[in-house]
């Protein structure tokens, strides 16, 4: 299931797991992003696994020192930048 489904969304995606989301889309990198949170870095990866899970799709390509956006991530990055504000 991708984001642009044509089934909509009945149930909000959690706050802390956008906020996860969008610190590691922002600094592309979990530890940075764990920092900024004040959280460990396998609680920020455990979120963004959970969220993953939730909307059906990977949002980000791990490598091994970097993470990016996969189209997915960069569709729900526009749409919780938004929703964060």
């Amino acid at each position: 299931m991708q984001l642009t489904s044509s089934h909509p969304r009945t149930r909000p995606i959690a706050a802390g797991h956008l906020r996860a989301f969008e610190a590691v889309a922002r600094h592309l990198n979990f530890r940075a992003a764990a920092e900024e949170l004040s959280l460990t870095q396998s609680a920020v990866s455990r979120q963004i696994q959970a969220l993953e899970d939730e909307v059906g799709t990977a949002l980000f390509l791990r490598h091994t020192r970097a993470v990016e956006l996969t189209s997915a991530g960069s569709q729900l990055l526009r749409a919780a930048a938004s929703a964060l504000e």
